[in-house]
């Protein structure tokens, strides 16, 4: 799997948005911050372009992904900064030339609807970067490692995660090629060319929000049945946030990792005998940590905690 390069101070994030509609000034603390970082912002020229049909994109299709090209072949980019999820990643990633991007590979930063670019990336053969978007959730307080992880990932410093263990934790070590993301997007992708193929010799990361408990099921289900779940070599479960209804839900509605949600999942996991890990702090929650997709970790489950090493040569 193919690391891009690590950034250096004086070079170029781009802002582009391929999903959700963007408003003016939501990225204004983004880009105070990669200029603190002694990196340089640049914006995608369609970046604030809104296009309703049902849905309000950030801009149509068209000027998506004419913004999404630019950062791929711009070869004085050095790392695709995703401004925000929501939905529209999928209508675009089948109209990117990944030519110049294959040649000169650089990170894509993101989570949530931008699971689709991970999945379709790191199949391709190409590390991704799964973490938080430059637009932060709305009321959500962020922990400090939330944007510190992005910032040592992308200049080539060591990453390791410590947590605590969890009830539903399978203890067991492994290594593998982590992958995965949001579970809806990866359910969505199934049957196409951005789908998990050859799961054996990777471990599983999900996370999602706002769904319903039989949703979350039946999107499992659907994993257990493509054999995906028990040909992983470890599962790693991160949040599950605002899931199901708040009547419904009322008690643990805005809980990070959702105390039903993690009933549902682990009825599918109880068997399995592989490493798993539920409580891990990466999804739609503000401690949401940096995942390298498509780098090889080493996974240690104890009963007193978990540990999670990225292992792949530094450049």
């Amino acid at each position: 799997m193919i690391q891009p390069d690590f950034l250096k101070e004086g070079d170029k994030i781009a802002i582009v948005a391929p999903a959700k509609r963007m408003l003016q000034g939501e990225l204004d603390e983004a880009i105070a911050l990669i200029k603190s970082w002694k990196l340089i912002p640049v914006l995608g020229k369609n970046i604030y372009a809104e296009f309703d049909f049902g849905y309000r994109y950030a801009g149509t299709d068209e000027l998506r992904t004419d913004d999404f090209q630019w950062a791929l072949d711009d070869s004085s980019i050095k790392a695709i900064w995703c401004a925000r999820g929501g939905y529209g990643s999928v209508k675009i990633i089948d109209e990117l030339d990944l030519t110049a991007f294959k040649k000169s590979p650089k990170w894509i930063i993101g989570y949530s609807d931008i699971t689709v670019f991970h999945n379709h990336v790191n199949r391709l053969g190409f590390q991704t970067l799964h973490g938080v978007t430059a637009k932060k959730l709305a009321e959500t307080e962020y922990h400090p490692t939330s944007y510190q992880s992005v910032y040592d990932t992308l200049f080539g410093k060591e990453i390791t995660y410590e947590i605590p263990s969890h009830l539903y934790n399978k203890t067991g070590e492994t290594e593998g090629q982590l992958i995965g993301g949001n579970l809806s997007i990866i359910y969505s992708l199934l049957g196409s060319e951005s789908a998990i193929n050859n799961p054996s010799d990777k471990i599983l990361f999900l996370e999602d929000w706002f769904e319903n408990w039989y949703a979350v099921d039946r999107m499992l289900m659907n994993l257990k049945r493509n054999g995906i779940l028990n040909q992983v070599k470890a599962i790693i479960l991160g949040s599950f946030t605002h899931m199901d209804t708040e009547e419904e839900n009322a008690k643990n509605y805005n809980d990070s990792y959702d105390p039903k949600t993690y009933e549902v999942i682990n009825s599918f996991t109880q068997n399995l005998n592989i490493p798993i890990v539920f409580g891990f702090p990466a999804g739609h929650t503000g401690h949401n940590v940096a995942l390298k997709m498509g780098a090889n970790v080493r996974l240690n489950v104890t009963s007193k905690n978990v540990n999670l090493n990225f292992i792949d040569i530094q450049k």
